[in-house]
Parts: C-alpha cells; structure tokens; sequence
C-alpha cells in the first residue's frame, strides 16, 4: 500500500498537509475559540466566559450535559453556563471547551470499518472509565483524563474521511479480525493514529499535558508513562463488547498502581453504566 508520507519529518504542520492535502485540519467554531482564548487570559472574568459560551446553544448544552455526567462529581445539578464556569477551575473548562471543539470539527466519515455511533460510544466509556481510574489513582487528574481518554482516536474520524481507500479497509481489518490497530496503521503507513492526533494538536495548540496524554495513550512500558495514566490504562478498552479489554486494564492497574482488581472492575462497570449519556452528547 501506498506510503502516504515519510516517517522522517517531524513538523507536525507539515506532517499533517502532506496527508490531509487540500482537506487541511479543521478549524474550531468562532464561539468557541473566543472562549477558549478568554479561559486563558488570567484577567478575564468568569461571567465574560460564560456570556462568549452562552452564544452557541449547541455547545451550552453539551457543556452541561458533560459537567453534569458523572466524569465530573458534581454533587448537585449545574443548570446554567454561568454557574458551571464559576464552579469549574480554568484548567477544567479549558479541557471540556476542547473536547466540545474537537467533536464540531470532525467529520463523520462513511468509510469501511468507521461508525460514529460505535466510535463515540467507545470514546465515552474510554472517558468515563480513564475518570473512575484516575480518581483512584491521581485525582487531581480526573477531567483531564477524562477529555485525553475521550479524544485519543480523534485522529480515526479524520483519517477515514480524507482516505478511505487507504485507511478504510485497516480499519475494517483492525474490527473484523481483532488485529492491533496500532500493528496495522504502522505496517501500511509507518505511522499510527496516536501520532497523527499528536499532530493534530500541536496545530490546534492543545494545553501540553493533555497533547501529551493523547500522542502517548498507547504506551505500553512504565518509561512511557505520562501525567494521565489513566489515559494509557484504558487505551486497551476496544471497540467490541467480547474480550473488549477491560481484562488488561484491571491487570495493569493492579500490576503498576497496586489497585485492587474487585476495585477496578467496579470502578470501570458502573462508569460503563453511566458512559452512555456522555456518549449521547458527542454523536
């Protein structure tokens, strides 16, 4: 199969023009990056964000719909923007305005071996899990998990969109046959769908540590472990129901955070349960 570029270059930039070509990356909505440059402004208020973000009632409402879900701990039910952003820190809107941007800007690809439906309700039980675990593991950590966990394949909906002749039938290979995708991406490639979403971004100027979090999410030895753990712990969850991984996170979990695996295997069943709202907000 024809190799879609060098495995040499560095440049994201120039990594993601050679194989997206005219289609280019997509940009965020207007709304929400004015919000997104405003949650980094130290001298913006709260009511200045929540009065950008209230523009957009699509994103109002998957911006409670998220904060509400369980991935978050709210003890009671936010009902408006404005207290949402007041009960949030910056760095936790930041990582849900992302995660809402991402979803606007993805398209939903009719390639072989691509279902949105699939693909998101897989996304959602990586979140919701990645925030059960990481609050075990590393609280502090919770929401970031949760949005690195939920956007780690990003890269899929993109790369079956703009080449599905050439990514397709990996993808279709990856489901039907259980193969690595991983494997598969690099062997045609020389390059996998981790890497591009690194790519991607870098170009969409991502906070550090959740790029981090999303270009390193399939490592697999304790050097490759970042500042969301959590995120690489359920990176082995697959997109089928039969031996869908959760087997290998309730081992590594133990092996490397000596958790409990009766505890895991609660922790990742109920945040199963409650996956499914979350997952109604991105499709």
């Amino acid at each position: 199969m024809l190799k879609l570029f060098s495995k040499k270059k560095t440049d994201p930039a120039a990594e993601l023009e050679n194989l997206l070509g005219e289609y280019g990356l997509p940009s965020f909505s207007p709304v929400i990056m004015s919000a997104l440059e405003k949650v980094r402004d130290d001298e913006c208020s709260n009511g200045e964000i929540a009065e950008i973000a209230t523009r957009d009632p699509g994103l109002s409402v998957r911006l409670l719909g998220t904060v509400n879900s369980a991935a978050f701990s709210i003890r009671n039910s936010v009902n408006s923007v404005h207290q949402a952003v007041s009960l949030l820190g910056r760095s936790q809107l930041e990582s849900i305005l992302v995660s809402m941007a991402v979803r606007e800007s993805l398209p939903d690809s009719d390639a072989p071996g691509y279902d949105v439906q699939r693909f998101w309700t897989t996304s959602a039980r990586r979140a919701t899990a990645a925030a059960a675990l990481a609050d075990r593991i590393d609280p502090a950590t919770r929401s970031e998990s949760f949005t690195a966990s939920l956007l780690g394949d990003m890269a899929i909906p993109i790369l079956s969109h703009r080449k599905p002749g050439d990514y397709g039938p990996i993808l279709e290979q990856h489901h039907l046959g259980g193969e690595n995708l991983e494997q598969l991406e690099n062997q045609a490639f020389g390059w996998d769908h981790a890497r591009v979403a690194s790519w991607m971004c870098a170009a969409w100027k991502f906070p550090d540590r959740l790029a981090s979090a999303i270009g390193s999410h399939h490592g697999t030895g304790e050097e490759d472990m970042v500042a969301l753990p959590a995120v690489q712990l359920v990176a082995h969850l697959r997109e089928v129901e039969e031996g869908d991984g959760t087997d290998e996170i309730i081992e590594r979990a133990y092996d490397v955070y000596h958790l409990p695996k009766d505890e895991s295997a609660e922790l990742i069943r109920v945040s199963f349960e409650e996956s499914a709202a979350v997952a109604r907000l991105f499709v």
